[in-house]
């Protein structure tokens, strides 16, 4: 049998029936976690006897957050749950100092420009702000422009001015910290763990003490940009006692769904807008069909009687996500805090390592999606670095005791490399047998083009039609308005380039490995949005 034979006989028919599979599964798991959220019963507010309430504590790590922090603190602090038992601590850096007074340096360079450009003062002031500065500069005399560019430069306030500020003023609803972390290296995980060597400076005042009270205690971790439901704190508490009332255990981690549904920028005109909200209904996919969907099946199999070899095969990899996460404080210890360089994903993996409990939240909060597509490329390049190398993860938690068998353990580290296997190279194999299938047989074409339909247009339409409902279903607490609803301008366009948004999630990844390959070094610096 020639290689030509094997592709269009072996090859091909496995690529498309792979396809299709992963289709069918994609659009149940969208729709089925969908209609869970939409159809979960009113929260109810645990009791108000401090006693029976878990003690909450909400991080939110911020490094160039000014234009969204007072929004987010409002919105955070002004969440409902019993007095005395939640706090909200904000941790900002010295490394933005750090930066900002190297920036300082490149503004006589950036003033020489004959033309300045928004994309060339990122970092320097908040993204929001940037195309109006760069106007502004550019419409100066060239004599004076260093002079205008250095005033608005030494006028902005960092995010540490903002949320010293706040801390300082009046405050009502939950109780606010500010703790500054100095400048020491890392990413959104080492702002977490600096605020969890200081727990009893954030929640002694409330009474808290970590020998009597931390197998009582979660803690949440959200990203800076983001509105949470009123009832976000008693969802997890609610989901806390379920989880133990049927299983006798608490869980590990409780995961409040991210929607990416929120518009403070648009997204831009042009190729690069469409493509960024493709990957934008793709996010709303993934949160929906990927990370709520296994942690929904992981729960389901946790309270199973399925023999374990059964439970084996079908027990996924969960994917935590670090806006909307709880973390019983008991679990995190074990792991010895959150790994770099994503705290997220690190801490899903090696929790799903050890047969941790993870349990879902019926409320939800919304986030920015992404619209640059360097933050984007980024983003994906460190969800890669991050997730590749599960082995090195079960590493990390191989001293720990672990409530599954070796054999469940090398299942699921296996199961992860398919998922980047798939990730890198599955969109060109996929295409290519498409583009093939009619050579194999007319049943494979007609199999395949079922499987680009329901992959991409048909549930790119069902996901733009869901979305509405979603948004509409957060309610945000009585200190915030909730900012207007994702939109797609071009829903046809859209829909119709959906099949290639695969390759989309290419870039961060190939981009990664091309810079290790030639021996330069790829720095990850801020995931923008």
């Amino acid at each position: 049998m020639s290689a030509a034979d094997v592709w269009l006989d072996v090859v091909v028919p496995v690529l498309v029936t792979g396809l299709l599979a992963r289709a069918v599964w994609a659009a149940l798991a969208v729709e089925a976690s969908a209609r869970w959220l939409l159809s979960a019963p009113a929260r109810r507010r645990p009791a108000d006897e401090n006693r029976e309430a878990p003690w909450l504590v909400v991080l939110l790590p911020m490094l160039r957050e000014q234009a969204v922090a007072a929004q987010s603190i409002a919105a955070f602090t002004g969440l409902d749950y019993p007095t005395g038992r939640a706090t909200v601590a904000v941790i900002t850096t010295e490394r933005e100092h750090t930066a900002r007074a190297q920036h300082r340096k490149r503004l006589p360079e950036l003033a020489a420009l004959p033309t300045l450009t928004a994309s060339q003062l990122r970092g320097l002031f908040p993204a929001a702000r940037c195309p109006a500065i760069a106007d502004t500069v550019n419409t100066t005399p060239p004599d004076e422009r260093l002079a205008v560019l250095a005033k608005r430069f030494d006028a902005e306030p960092t995010t540490a001015d903002i949320v010293t500020a706040l801390t300082t003023g009046p405050t009502s609803g939950l109780p606010l910290m500010h703790l500054h972390q100095p400048d020491i290296g890392g990413r959104k995980p080492g702002q977490l763990n600096f605020a969890l060597d200081r727990l009893p400076d954030v929640l002694g005042p409330l009474g808290w003490r970590e020998d009597a009270h931390a197998h009582e205690t979660f803690i949440l971790v959200y990203d800076a940009d983001a509105i949470p439901d009123a009832a976000t704190l008693t969802a997890f508490a609610d989901a806390a006692t379920v989880h133990r009332t049927r299983t006798g255990r608490t869980p590990a981690l409780i995961q409040q769904q991210r929607l990416p549904l929120l518009t403070r920028r648009p997204f831009p005109r042009g190729m690069a807008g469409l493509l960024l909200t493709e990957e934008w209904v793709y996010q709303l996919r993934r949160s929906l069909g990927i990370e709520l969907a296994r942690i929904r099946l992981h729960q389901w199999l946790t309270r199973s009687r399925l023999p374990e070899p059964v439970r084996m095969w079908l027990r996924p990899m969960v994917y935590a996500v670090g806006c909307g996460m709880a973390v019983h404080l008991p679990a995190l210890r074990q792991l010895g805090g959150f790994p770099e360089p994503m705290e997220d994903l690190g801490t899903g993996h090696r929790l799903s390592l050890l047969g941790a409990d993870f349990a879902p939240s019926t409320a939800l909060v919304l986030d920015e999606p992404y619209t640059d597509t360097a933050g984007l490329t980024n983003l994906h390049a460190l969800a890669f670095t991050a997730s590749a190398r599960p082995d090195r993860h079960a590493q990390k938690v191989a001293h720990l005791a672990s409530a599954l068998p070796q054999p469940a353990r090398a299942a699921l580290i296996l199961r992860e490399w398919a998922d980047e296997a798939a990730w890198l190279l599955g969109a060109p194999l996929l295409t290519a047998a498409v583009a093939s299938a009619w050579w194999a047989s007319p049943l494979w074409a007609g199999l395949a083009t079922a499987g680009i339909l329901l992959h991409g247009p048909i549930t790119t339409a069902r996901l733009l039609a869901l979305a509405p409902a979603l948004h509409h279903s957060v309610i945000p607490p009585a200190t915030t308005e909730l900012p207007p609803r994702a939109t797609p301008a071009r829903p046809i366009a859209l829909a119709a380039g959906s099949p290639f948004q695969p390759f989309i999630r290419l870039a961060g990844p190939w981009r990664l490995i091309w810079t290790k390959a030639t021996g330069r070094h790829l720095g990850f610096g801020k995931t923008e949005r």
